[in-house]
């Protein structure tokens, strides 16, 4: 007596769902998290050595300071400099800011104008009026130039910055290098062989 089975039929195997993946860890450029935007950039504003620090100019540095916060593309972190900090090369020479943008007077101009420097390419760039000053835009314009100018071959300068700390430290142990020196310069002096000949006469 034979039997006939029909044909076989597979029958997937359940498999339990595991765990869900786990989420991107969070993002570890150079500003997240830290209450600074990815990708910002260092404004330094204020008056510039030929700006006596009238109110009209003051007034003018408020407004520059406020328009570039407001700067949308790129981000800017704003930092207002002190009155007589000198020019915006030298303020550059801190590397703490990406661009200086100086409350200025030239000599064939008798209102203000606006000079920036580029740090990153320790360059000046365009000279703007004072009414720039109130405008949001006025970064983004800036910034537009420097990306210009590296497309041009401009290179930029590599971005050091030591913070207030590290500053302290170098100065620190300069000075204790210094007092070490000459501490060793006197050390050795003292140690230092003497021959005293002495002559007999008969």
């Amino acid at each position: 007596m034979s039997s006939s089975t029909g044909p076989e039929v597979q029958v997937p195997e359940a498999r339990a769902e595991g765990p869900a993946p786990p989420p991107p860890p969070p993002s570890l450029a150079p500003g997240a998290g830290l209450g600074e935007p990815e990708n910002a950039i260092t404004v330094a504003v204020g008056l510039g050595p030929t700006a006596p620090g009238t109110k009209p100019e003051v007034a003018l540095v408020d407004a520059l300071e406020r328009a570039a916060r407001a700067s949308a593309a790129p981000r800017a972190t704003v930092r207002r400099l002190r009155a007589g900090v000198g020019e915006g090369k030298q303020v550059c020479r801190e590397r703490r800011d990406d661009l200086v943008i100086l409350v200025e007077y030239l000599a064939d101009r008798p209102d203000p104008v606006l000079l920036p420097h580029d740090c990153r390419l320790d360059r000046a760039l365009g000279v703007r009026g004072a009414d720039a000053a109130g405008h949001a835009e006025l970064v983004a314009a800036l910034w537009s130039e420097h990306e210009a100018l590296v497309r041009d071959g401009a290179k930029e300068r590599r971005r050091t910055r030591l913070g207030p700390k590290v500053r302290t430290g170098l100065i620190v142990g300069g000075a204790i290098l210094a007092v070490g020196v000459a501490i060793g310069v006197v050390v050795a002096a003292s140690l230092r062989r003497e021959i005293v000949v002495l002559t007999v006469s008969p």
